[in-house]
């Protein structure tokens, strides 16, 4: 075998190589474009289901003792069948911030009474969460009881 038979060895062109990382770059940010929609949709199922387990549990507790609840300590009492993870929610509402250190299960629950909050005054009760899908009102509520604005005394209370 003689060196004339030895054809050298060709590389990529820098126009080659170019055309791979162009394209390595579109599959890259299609697959991160459409995770980040799956994660909102993940996130936004989480958060919804946190806030329907409250509501019944909140349901529970007004068939259960006869008002909705007055202060965090009703839903987190040991011992009782509709006790919730004090972690769960709180008297701030969830935005981003809140959802993004608590995490996809907080809500805020707000007490309807009218007058001073108390087991007689109490009507009904609200469950607020993030909804990470939408994208002009991110607060989704779920009312329970009378939480309307009649009587006009009406006032909501976060839980604390």
């Amino acid at each position: 075998m003689s060196l004339e038979n030895i054809k050298p060895n060709k590389g990529f062109t820098i126009v080659e190589l170019l055309i791979v990382v162009v394209v390595i770059a579109i599959l890259a940010a299609i697959t991160i474009v459409s995770y980040n929609g799956i994660t909102n949709k993940a996130n936004a199922s989480s958060a919804q289901s946190t806030a329907a387990t409250v509501q019944k549990k909140i349901e529970l507790y007004n068939s259960t003792v006869g008002n909705y609840p007055i202060s965090k300590a009703n839903l987190t009492a040991a011992n009782n069948s509709y006790t919730l993870d004090t972690g769960m929610f709180g008297a701030s509402d969830p935005t981003p911030s809140t959802a993004a250190t608590k995490g996809t299960g907080y809500v805020r629950v707000n007490a309807c009474s009218t007058g001073t909050l108390s087991a007689s005054t109490v009507r009904g009760a609200e469950v607020i969460w993030y909804d990470y899908e939408k994208s002009s009102s991110q607060l989704t509520t779920i009312t329970l009881g009378d939480c309307s604005n009649s009587p006009s005394t009406l006032t909501r209370t976060g839980l604390s």
